[in-house]
C-alpha cells in the first residue's frame, strides 16, 4: 500500500469523523499542525472534545486475520483527556466527468 494511498484514506478518515461532530451540533476546528491532536470538537453547551481519528484498520494474515488492530492514545493525549474516533476505511471511488456536460466518461 502506497503512502499516498494511506495518506487519502486517512483524511477521508478524519474528514468522515469531522462531519459526524458537525451532525452532533459541534463546531470543528481543524488542528494542521503536527501534534497529539487532529482536530477540536466544541459545541454550544460549552463541551470541547480533542480528537484523534484513526482508520480501522485488519490483520490481513495469520490466525486473527480480518480482526482489528488496536489503536490507543498516547501518554500526551491521555493527560488530554482526548477522545479516540475510529473511521472504517471509506471506499475510494473515482469518477471522471466532463467538465462542460457533467457527463460522467
Amino acid at each position: 500500500m502506497s503512502n499516498v494511498y494511506k495518506h487519502r484514506v486517512g483524511l477521508q478518515s478524519k474528514l468522515k469523523a469531522m462531519e459526524h461532530y458537525v451532525s452532533k451540533g459541534y463546531y470543528v476546528f481543524d488542528e494542521t499542525n503536527q501534534g497529539p491532536i487532529d482536530f477540536i470538537a466544541v459545541n454550544m453547551d460549552g463541551d470541547v472534545k480533542f480528537i484523534e481519528c484513526k482508520t480501522v484498520s485488519r490483520r490481513k494474515t495469520g490466525k486473527y486475520k480480518g480482526s482489528k488492530i488496536n489503536r490507543v492514545l498516547t501518554k500526551t493525549q491521555k493527560k488530554l483527556n482526548m477522545n479516540l474516533f475510529f473511521a472504517d476505511p471509506p471506499q475510494i471511488k473515482v469518477t471522471d466527468v466532463d467538465l462542460e456536460t457533467g457527463e460522467v466518461l
